[in-house]
């Protein structure tokens, strides 16, 4: 399975947000230079994704910038991910407006992929965002 470059950006923006000391936030700006110079407008967007999920708050203003909403423990990567990619049909069979395959109703691919894709989110959901952190690290409760 693909991830979008999106949901991808997104999960490293968890990570260094959970890395973080207790209370302290990141600027948009700050975790833009931490992953190599992305663009500040595209991961304002993903930024705003991932407050719209919850797993994300912002605070506003010249000194605000990004925190965790919930605890590295209580973020579920499967959840994460789930959200982040509802809109992504795995193939054009998948699409909720239908699809020009020719090979349905009768195509036995589409329940193997759609057994795969279930797996590959049962894998994550056994994971939180606390898994994700170096060892040694300690997962803290957001402020």
């Amino acid at each position: 399975m693909r991830l979008l470059a999106s949901t991808d950006i997104a999960l490293r923006v968890l990570m260094l947000l959970a890395n973080e000391p207790e209370g302290h936030h990141l600027s948009v700006e700050a975790l833009a230079d931490a992953l190599g110079g992305l663009s500040r407008h595209h991961l304002h967007k993903i930024v705003q994704d991932l407050t719209r999920i919850g797993v994300t708050r912002t605070i506003r203003g010249a000194a605000g910038g990004v925190l965790l909403a919930l605890p590295p423990s209580d973020i579920r990567l499967g959840s994460v991910v789930r959200k982040l990619e509802a809109e992504q049909s795995l193939v054009e069979c998948f699409r909720p407006e239908g699809c020009r395959c020719t090979l349905l109703p009768g195509c036995r691919l589409r329940w193997m992929l759609d057994q795969s894709r279930d797996s590959f989110y049962e894998t994550l959901d056994r994971n939180s965002l606390a898994d994700c952190l170096p060892p040694g690290a300690i997962a803290r409760a957001p402020i």
